[in-house]
């Protein structure tokens, strides 16, 4: 089910717009008349991408990556084959931060540690097998010592699961790339899990 609409996920999205709205943050949502984004993709998703805060185009449509950054996440999804069904989209924080200027700046690590919580228990009740990490406000909600392509088996809730950290997309379209050549050591570790659980079926055959 649609991460927005998910029964299962309705008390963390109900947490989330709780907390949000004491937050000092939550003045860019009045003052922009925007949304507080939760995250859309499937409820049941085994590929979980975390990003890091809404731009102008989340803001507005109430959903992350949805913007320029986006498409090219998209388009790293099509690369890697990966169905619609699999995968969700959530970010550390679902309000959209802005400088004294109205400008997208980076979420403060204060901000990403206030809705750590609610960030871990999304991540607990989907229940991935892999965590993408878009980022570097993405990555520090595990391991700040993460590189890029780096890998690393992680512990959540009662399930091992594995991350792979990678840069923002926006961090490539901001360099004139596509990052799809990053993306292809997540394409092994996606095949290697799709041979894993052929093999666990076939020793149930």
């Amino acid at each position: 089910m649609e991460v927005n609409e998910s029964k299962k996920l309705s008390t963390a999205r109900e947490q989330i717009l709780e907390h949000a709205e004491k937050h000092e943050l939550y003045k860019n949502i009045t003052e922009t008349k925007g949304h507080i984004v939760f995250g859309r993709g499937d409820d049941e998703a085994k590929i979980l991408f975390i990003g890091e805060a809404p731009g102008f185009s989340e803001n507005q449509q109430g959903k992350p990556f949805v913007g320029r950054s986006g498409k090219l996440l998209d388009e790293w999804i099509k690369e890697l084959g990966i169905k619609e069904n699999e995968y969700a989209v959530i970010n550390v924080v679902p309000i959209i931060p802005l400088s004294p200027d109205k400008k997208i700046r980076p979420p403060t690590e204060q901000e990403i540690e206030y809705f750590f919580p609610f960030t871990l228990k999304i991540i607990e009740q989907i229940n991935p097998q892999i965590i993408v990490l878009l980022g570097r406000s993405a990555a520090s909600i595990f391991d700040e010592n993460l590189k890029p392509k780096q890998t690393k088996k992680e512990t959540i809730g009662k399930t091992q699961t594995t991350l792979y950290f990678i840069y923002h997309p926006a961090y490539y379209l901001r360099n004139g790339k596509k990052g799809l050549e990053d993306v292809q050591p997540l394409k092994k570790i996606l095949e290697e899990e799709k041979g894993k659980k052929q093999t666990t079926l076939g020793n149930y055959a």
